[in-house]
């Protein structure tokens, strides 16, 4: 019979090559744009998905560290502030530093378990735990939309849509307004409905 030292050789030659956490953990950048006094992280989800962390959690993260508030409009990130873009990435490195990366294997393959009052980060490629600390998540605000179903707004025709109606803007908000087809009228428009980041309205007199 070979030795055990033979055998146990022979038995890690025919498995696949391990690939290193670095080799395939690759954070994406911040896609940074700034609206006003607000700053927006385009693809916060993108990144909470490659951290396989929740959305709210990092971006609850985020908000305490730059103390303002934080809103969630998946697949965007809303800071209530402006933010550069390399603050806004060292926070998420600092991020996957405390809450993601195995202080022991250095891999990202964890999750966090609460255990009573403490939250470990448990790493499921070498079993190894440590507790972080979690503050309290910001709860993610909803969008506030500047148009409410019911008001009469005084709006700007900008342009008229394939289907007649006219089209304006308030606040970056994109309202169809039926009854409007002239470019560059300003009219009375009552609110009828609001979708997403979308508002319809009707001509008043």
């Amino acid at each position: 019979m070979e030795p055990y030292a033979v055998l146990l050789e022979r038995t890690r030659a025919k498995l696949p090559p391990v690939r290193t956490g670095a080799e395939r953990f690759v954070v994406p950048e911040p896609d940074v744009m700034t609206d006003g006094r607000n700053t927006v992280v385009r693809n916060l989800g993108e990144i909470a998905g490659v951290l396989r962390r929740e959305p709210e959690h990092l971006i609850g993260y985020l908000a305490r560290e730059f103390g303002c508030p934080g809103v969630l409009d998946l697949p965007r990130g809303i800071l209530k502030s402006r933010l550069t873009k390399e603050a806004i990435a060292l926070r998420i490195r600092e991020y996957t530093a405390k809450y993601v990366i195995c202080s022991e294997c250095k891999r990202p393959d964890t999750h966090l378990q609460k255990e009573g009052r403490l939250t470990l980060l448990v790493c499921e490629a070498c079993g190894a735990q440590r507790p972080v600390t979690v503050r309290r998540t910001v709860e993610a605000e909803k969008p506030k939309t500047p148009v409410v179903v019911g008001e009469v707004y005084r709006l700007t025709i900008e342009d008229v849509g394939r289907r007649g109606d006219g089209v304006a803007k308030k606040e970056g908000f994109v309202i169809f307004v039926t009854g409007a087809n002239q470019r560059g009228a300003s009219v009375n428009a009552k609110i009828t409905k609001v979708l997403g980041n979308n508002a319809y309205a009707v001509v008043q007199p």
